[in-house]
């Protein structure tokens, strides 16, 4: 199996449960790790995952709000795996930075762990 990684993409969102949250935003984490089956060597481009295209998919599921997190990690998952169907196993882990709670909480944290 290779592993294809990003670690520690920091974004502005606005993710939430509560309606402040989703006028204020917040600043999120995110880590993603796929791995696929390696056949041959890899010298090209199309033979692996572009991190390149992992990092859009982040980008991109990260514009659009959720109210949950775990909403936005099973996003996250299935657009990778819809563009790069060779993806056997998938980890996406978010974390909102200084989540509201009412105390002093560093992050909280989801993360999702699929097998194809």
């Amino acid at each position: 199996m290779l592993t294809i990684a990003l670690e520690h993409i920091e974004m502005y969102a606005y993710h939430g449960f509560y309606p402040e949250e989703t006028v204020m935003g917040n600043w999120f984490i995110v880590d993603v790790a796929v791995s696929f089956e390696e056949h041959q060597p890899v010298t090209h481009l199309y033979e692996t995952v572009n991190y390149e295209g992992l990092f859009h998919i982040v980008q991109q599921v990260m514009t659009r709000p959720r109210p949950l997190l775990e909403e936005v990690v099973q996003d996250m998952s299935l657009a990778m795996h819809e563009k790069y169907a060779m993806i056997r196993k998938s980890i996406v882990t978010l974390r909102k930075l200084h989540p509201p709670l009412g105390g002093q909480v560093q992050h909280s944290m989801v993360t999702l762990e699929k097998q194809y």
